[in-house]
């Protein structure tokens, strides 16, 4: 996630957070997948690359359906959306081992080619988790596709799932081994002011559609978004719903 060189743009002086427009979300949300598919499909169709087994191919192919099929539903939901006076949350029973496991195959190639290591780490008693799938999945992708693009290479990002007894809560938690972010920067967020980063050593902007993503949804399923900066631990995004 963004390192401590990040600045606030100056859209970032508009307080509150104002909804994406349709056609910047669309394309937004699926950039993600899009890129996997393209990614995926370029390694299958690599002739220079040996020993690959059916089974592997299998599992590549398994990783470019479900992109696929994760992009048809963001595109029902934008048409639902935009036929509806209210916002469309569909909400059914989601196992969140499986659920993890699929999101970090999207990003798996990604990254690869960075150096990041992915992990997954699901509590055993972790029950079903009661949510709209579809909004849940353009959360994790933007909080797996900032924690990959700002955690240097030899990093990590861990994708967490835990109850939390105390609260009765489910927590979803990813964390990055980056630089964290700029105390100016976090603290625009938390105030939910509009916040662009970008670095000059990385060229990126992050925080901008994806932040404003992950809140409007939040907002749409009744969960809680935290974004922190443990000291010299990177950067942590959490998402706690109601058990």
């Amino acid at each position: 996630m963004p390192d401590k060189k990040s600045h606030i743009s100056e859209a970032s002086t508009q307080k509150g957070t104002c909804p994406v427009p349709t056609v910047s979300r669309l394309a937004h949300d699926i950039k993600n997948p899009l890129n996997a598919m393209v990614g995926f499909t370029q390694i299958m169709c690599d002739m220079k690359r040996e020993n690959v087994t059916i089974e592997q191919m299998r599992k590549w192919a398994q990783i470019v359906h479900d992109a696929s099929v994760d992009m048809v539903k963001t595109c029902e939901r934008v048409l639902d959306d935009e036929t509806s006076l209210v916002p469309v949350v569909k909400k059914v029973d989601v196992d969140f081992r499986q659920f993890g496991e699929k999101s970090l195959g999207l990003f798996q190639e990604v990254a690869k080619k960075k150096g990041v290591a992915l992990n997954l780490d699901i509590s055993d008693n972790l029950p079903p988790l009661h949510t709209d799938p579809v909004l849940l999945n353009d959360m994790l992708n933007n909080m797996l596709d900032n924690a990959i693009k700002f955690t240097p290479k030899g990093g990590k990002v861990n994708l967490k799932g835990e109850l939390d007894l105390s609260s009765n809560a489910l927590v979803l938690v990813v964390q990055d081994s980056g630089q964290g972010i700029a105390a100016d920067v976090l603290m625009a967020i938390r105030r939910g002011e509009q916040v662009t980063t970008s670095t000059d050593k990385t060229k990126y902007e992050g925080w901008g559609f994806g932040i404003r993503t992950i809140t409007e949804n939040a907002q749409k399923l009744d969960c809680n978004f935290s974004l922190y900066c443990p000291k010299d631990k990177g950067t942590i995004a959490c998402l706690k719903f109601k058990a």
